[in-house]
Parts: C-alpha cells; structure tokens; sequence
C-alpha cells in the first residue's frame, strides 16, 4: 500500500510543512467509471458506518416499511450514526415498540452521546450510557426488525453466522460487486460484522444506490425510500451539529453522505449518479471533513459562494490557545 500511498493534505505551521495527511478517494459512476481519484481506488479498507445505508437495505427489501409502518424518520434513524440527542432516543424507542421489544434487546454496547451537552447533562445527573445512547442503535433496531420478519433468533442477531448478518453481507456483496469473503469481515464498534473491500467497488455501489431506478425490482423501492428519507430527515441520520447533517440538509436532493470511523466517508450525489469513497491513512475525523468539503468544491456541489459557509465547518486554520491564526491546511488535489 506505501507506494500508492498519496498526499491529500499539507498542514502548515507558519511557512513550514508540519503535518501531513495520506489517504485515497475516489468518485465513481453509476456504469463504474472512474470520475476522479486520488491515491489507490483499490484499497481495502473498512467503511464502517459509511456502510448503513446499505445495510438498511435489509430490512427494508424484507418489507419493514409497510410491516411497522415505519415513517421517514424511522428509515433516516436506521441508517443513523446519531449523537444521543433526545429525539434520536424518542424514534429508536418507537421504532422498538413498533416491532413489539424494548431496549434491552439491543446489543451494541453503550456509551456517552457524541453530542457534547447531551453527555454533560446525563453525567451532571448521573445518568450512565445505555446500549440505546449508542450512535448505532437505530442500526441494530433495523437488524432485529429483519430477524423478526424472518421469524430468526434475536438474542444473537449480531454474530456473524446470523441469517440477518449473511444477508448484509450478501446485499453489500452484491451492490458493491465485490465477494465478500470471511477473511474480509472483522468487528465493528458495536460488535457487529464490519466488511472491507475496494474504495472503487463500495464507491460503485454508492453510485448503483443513487441509480435505484436501474436497481432489481426489490431493490428499487427501498433505495428510492433510504435516500428520499434522508434527504428530508437527515438531522437523524447524524445530529444538530454534525457535518453529515448540515450538508445533506443544504443540498437537499443534491447530496447523500454517512461518516465511517477511522477516517472514512462516503457519499453520493443522486442527480450525477455518482458514489464516492474517501480514506485517510491518520484515522483522523478533523482531516478527512476538509478532504471531503474539498472534494465537494471539485465535483462541484459547493459552489463558490459557499466556500465561506463551509471552510467554517471544516475549518483550515490552525490556531493557538488565544485562537490566533499560526498555520493553515492546505488540500493537494
């Protein structure tokens, strides 16, 4: 992988180069063609939660709209990563009672919200982290939904060899047009199988998702409903103030993206047709938000002015403690 390694990013500190930011990315058509790369489009990498997308096309193709009679925000809030807000934890606990659990059912292990004040104010009242604080539990309310509609066991719904697990497995295989074998799955954070193939191949299958019209007949209605509900919902795919959100929700219908862990994002643009993958080799969440507003300068989503707007997100200055200007980020493609 070294050499094929590329600099996506110089950080300065004054006039010296001071850090440096390697990684890959790649921008992908709906027929496979290659739009725009930087470093090796076929680096197996992990997308981790860039990936629930299309692991809600599970229970989505089973029929779990019309079966719990799941509202758009209940689709957004099972391809989430969310921040612990209290409205997050409202819809994760209807989309529970719809299918007839509780939270004790989930198995993705707790922790503190990402939002800050939210985990402030349960720490102040002594409230501990419960599996449904996890930014993944409207994912694994999704895979019980799919273990109850195919009538399967729930206490081990997240193992591997769960028939709810072969099938994502199968449908990421599948979209991606890359086998995923055992010794491409590992552990997510939240104890479910992660899977690791090319940034091309998972870019391809962004792009065949934003093509849902072109997709096999069950495949079809639950892409168009994935990406129609987050583009309207998008708040709880992510959280108020995260940069998932905040994009989707000022290119409503112009773009989709969901952040993986360790320095992954992907995305796609329903109107071009186009997926897109992105890996920084630091891991480093801060980084890859301005490789991606970057790259969406090029592709040219962003437009000039609203470079302003999103250099403030995804800021490219480097400030002391007294938030002086001493350096700068400055992105090499």
């Amino acid at each position: 992988m070294e050499d094929k390694m590329d600099l996506l990013l110089k950080i300065y500190r004054g006039k010296l180069e001071d850090l440096y930011t390697f990684g890959s990315l790649v921008v992908v058509d709906k027929n496979g063609k290659i739009i725009f790369s930087k470093g090796n489009p076929d680096e197996i990498s992990f997308p981790r939660s860039s990936a629930k997308l299309m692991q809600a096309m599970v229970p989505l193709s089973l029929g779990a709209v019309e079966k719990f009679n799941l509202s758009p925000k209940e689709v957004a809030q099972i391809c989430a990563s969310h921040s612990g807000e209290d409205f997050h934890i409202k819809t994760v606990s209807s989309i529970l009672k719809k299918i007839g659990l509780d939270e004790s059912y989930l198995k993705c292990g707790p922790h503190y919200p990402f939002k800050k004040d939210v985990t402030e104010n349960m720490i102040k009242n002594n409230e501990k982290p419960r599996d449904i604080h996890n930014n993944c539990s409207g994912k694994h309310s999704g895979m019980l939904m799919s273990a109850i509609i195919l009538k399967e066991s729930l206490g081990d719904y997240y193992k591997i060899d769960h028939p709810v697990q072969k099938l994502i497995t199968e449908m990421i295989s599948n979209l991606c047009e890359f086998d995923i074998t055992r010794d491409y799955i590992s552990v997510d954070g939240c104890g479910v199988p992660v899977h690791a193939l090319p940034l091309y191949n998972f870019a391809h299958g962004m792009a065949k998702l934003s093509d849902y019209d072109n997709l096999p007949e069950n495949l079809s209605n639950p892409a168009k409903e994935i990406i129609e509900d987050i583009s309207e919902n998008s708040i709880y795919t992510s959280g108020s103030d995260r940069i998932d959100h905040l994009l989707i929700e000022k290119h409503k219908g112009e773009l989709i993206v969901k952040s993986g862990a360790n320095g992954y994002f992907g995305g796609l643009l329903p109107d071009k047709k186009y997926g897109f993958a992105i890996k920084t080799y630091d891991g480093n969440s801060e980084t890859r938000n301005v490789i991606l507003i970057h790259l969406l300068k090029k592709l040219g989503v962003i437009k000039k002015d609203e470079y302003e707007y999103y250099d403030k997100i995804a800021d490219k200055t480097i400030r002391n403690h007294r938030g002086e200007k001493v350096g700068e980020i400055v992105p090499q493609f």
